[in-house]
């Protein structure tokens, strides 16, 4: 490769990296800019601030907080399905309150199926990053499965653990 083609090469990469920090920072600051409207009252903005985030940008605390609100019914109408779907989604990117909050609609059957075994294992990854609310729905939920269950789930939390049990980036950084 001739000299000429090195640079060309590094000035397309560099304006390349440069691109992708910009859209990084966009998105930064689009996603405070959301919580800052949540935080006030103004679902409008924050829906709209949100929405492109969580699904262009594969944003995971755009989808937990798209979560809470379809979960809560603030700004939009309450949709237990909806709301799993974007715990599921923040909860693969490792943010362990999405992955608690999926463990519990498991356990209680709101927007899945009622499945002790995955509210187990979501519990279980949570509690295993550390969250504390975590540890003590996962200590409530073991007397509930009974012995060949709780083997399948603590089978299901080590799968769930070994693929998600890395804690997210810090809150407004894109994980």
């Amino acid at each position: 490769m001739s000299r000429r083609s090195i640079t060309r090469f590094a000035t397309r990469l560099a304006g390349a990296g440069l691109l992708l920090a910009i859209t990084i920072a966009t998105a930064r600051a689009d996603f405070n800019d959301g919580v800052a409207a949540m935080v006030a009252g103004d679902y409008d903005k924050a829906l709209k601030t949100f929405v492109p985030l969580a699904e262009t940008s594969d944003h995971g605390y755009a989808q937990y907080f798209l979560a809470r609100m379809y979960g809560d019914g603030r700004g939009v109408e309450k949709n237990p399905g909806t709301a799993a779907k974007w715990l599921r989604k923040a909860a693969e990117k490792g943010i362990p309150d999405a992955q608690y909050r999926l463990g519990g609609a498991y356990e209680r059957g709101e927007g899945v199926p009622q499945d002790m075994e995955y509210a187990f294992g979501w519990y279980s990854v949570a509690a295993h990053i550390g969250n504390p609310k975590a540890e003590s729905a996962l200590k409530a939920t073991t007397p509930k499965l009974g012995p060949d269950e709780l083997r399948q789930a603590q089978t299901l939390a080590q799968d769930l653990i070994s693929k998600y049990g890395k804690p997210a980036q810090a809150a407004g950084q894109t994980p």
